[in-house]
């Protein structure tokens, strides 16, 4: 029965074509809900690291350090939000999500100490990592996986819509009215999602096999907690001190804990076959590669447009928010090609155009125009947008109907894991090699001219790694489609 006919239940079973599904309300309800978080999680990943030195008073490392938590609690979100959406109910999983999106603003805006950082990143985290899986999954019950990918990625640029919306309100919000409201004024947006989640979305009656297991939750925690401690103190005291190595080591014992544990359990907090799928294992590996070269454009970019072209604070932001347009419009285009042959086949593609462009970096220097790093930016965007609704369509296509939640927590996971390695590794590589902004302070034009040649020489050398890691994972995608190993469910 049709979502639109039907105002309380979906079956299950329903493959939608694409041109029917975005005829229902639930396409319109998940996307439009979808944009209005991302709305609001874009002000925060741009704006939190200034309000908590500016407004706040907070020292750099302790800003960073709150960021830090947050990532790690998003990734126990993802995991968490994965299986309880293979358990209860979406619909009410997601109305607590945006709740909890509106009690992290409160708590952001009116915060005074530590604690309410604290207590902000742990609710901010959970909601914002548990959303990403419940909305995906969510998709592909109400769906089907027929046009999972086309779905998806029309879904996916609407909901991006909220982003760039997000990037851009902000600078005005906080030039107007200040710092606070840049989170209060989000809480009414919110709050209409959460009464679209609760009134309009329809719910699905299914059983599941997840496993409900609190240790294994809490080794997941530990591991990655300590895995966040470990990347924060390698940027004070290195990466072999003696409270590196503890952090580390933590880290690894949690995380062997674990795998122990699913081994033992009858009913494990993850499927055992799901990761034995080599399409689904080697998709979050092309995943977690793509997301480790591309990501060091946000963090190294920045730096050398300011320091090294001169690109102004203004011109840097919009620079940043150039992929997401790109992607807008290339995520369903790169659905639709994956609905139509293989989303291997199509995963590569937007891997190979990742890489291309990246490759393109090394031509750049102090006298590269705004026009050339934007029509890198452009490519990337497009790159993201092919892929990313291909891979996900690859590695949904290939779980069963109750691994559809768990499916979307690794994925979003694995894309996390991406991120953080990009900064923490490929960004302690730039920082090692480049010159620092001292040295670019020396009185001699010759030293001058040496550590501006020093600085893009570390420029071109980290993407350079960046483009091979994007190359191996177009290599892995081939692979993938030329074994055919793709089936859906």
């Amino acid at each position: 029965m049709c979502i639109r006919d039907s105002p309380t239940y979906i079956s299950k079973d329903k493959n939608y074509t694409f041109s029917n599904a975005i005829k229902t309300k639930a396409f319109w309800i998940i996307s439009i809900g979808h944009a209005q978080a991302l709305l609001v999680v874009s002000a925060i990943g741009i704006h939190q690291v200034p309000y908590l030195e500016n407004s706040l008073g907070f020292s750099k490392n302790s800003a960073a350090f709150a960021v830090m938590l947050l990532t790690a609690i998003n990734m126990i979100g993802q995991m968490s939000g994965g299986m309880l959406a293979d358990k209860f109910p979406k619909r009410k999983l997601a109305a607590l999500t945006v709740l909890g999106h509106v009690l992290a603003m409160i708590t952001l805006a009116l915060a005074t100490s530590t604690f309410h950082i604290v207590a902000y990143a742990i609710i901010q985290g959970l909601s914002w990592g548990a959303r990403t899986p419940i909305l995906t999954s969510m998709r592909g019950d109400y769906f089907g996986r027929a046009a999972f990918a086309s779905i998806m990625g029309t879904s996916q640029s609407i909901a991006m819509i909220g982003m760039i919306l997000g990037s851009f309100g902000a600078g005005f919000v906080i030039d107007h009215y200040g710092w606070r409201w840049i989170f209060l004024a989000r809480v009414p947006l919110t709050i209409l999602a959460l009464g679209m989640s609760l009134w309009f979305l329809p719910t699905i009656r299914k059983s599941s096999e997840a496993n409900l297991d609190l240790i294994s939750g809490l080794l997941i925690v530990a591991s990655i907690y300590f895995l966040m401690l470990f990347l924060h103190q390698t940027q004070a005291t290195g990466w072999l001190s003696s409270s590196s190595t503890i952090y580390l080591t933590s880290s690894l014992i949690a995380f062997c804990c674990l795998l122990r544990r699913q081994v033992t359990l009858s009913t494990p907090f993850i499927p055992r076959g799901l990761l034995r799928r080599t399409t689904v294992s080697l998709g979050l590996i092309c995943n977690f590669l793509m997301y480790l070269a591309i990501f060091v454009n946000w963090f190294v970019l920045p730096f050398f447009v300011a320091e090294i072209v001169g690109m102004g604070p203004t011109s840097i932001g919009v620079f940043l928010t150039i992929p997401a347009m790109f992607l807008l419009i290339a995520s369903p285009f790169g659905g639709a090609l994956a609905d139509q042959t293989h989303p291997a086949l199509v995963s590569t593609m937007g891997m190979v155009i990742i890489v291309v462009f990246l490759v393109s970096f090394q031509n750049v220097d102090h006298l590269s125009t705004n026009f050339g790093f934007a029509v890198r930016m452009a490519g990337l965007g497009i790159g993201m947008g092919i892929f990313q609704s291909s891979n996900l369509s690859l590695i949904m296509g290939n779980v069963s109907t109750h691994e559809l939640g768990i499916a979307g927590g690794l994925s979003g996971l694995s894309r996390n894991l991406g991120t953080v390695c990009s900064v923490v590794f490929l960004g302690a590589i730039f920082v090692t090699l480049k010159t620092t902004e001292q040295d670019l302070g020396v009185a001699s034009s010759a030293q001058i001219s040496d550590a501006v040649t020093t600085y893009i020489e570390a420029f071109k050398f980290v993407y350079g790694i960046a483009a091979a890691i994007g190359f191996l994972g177009a290599l892995l995608n081939f692979w993938l489609w030329w074994n055919r190993t793709y089936s859906s469910y």
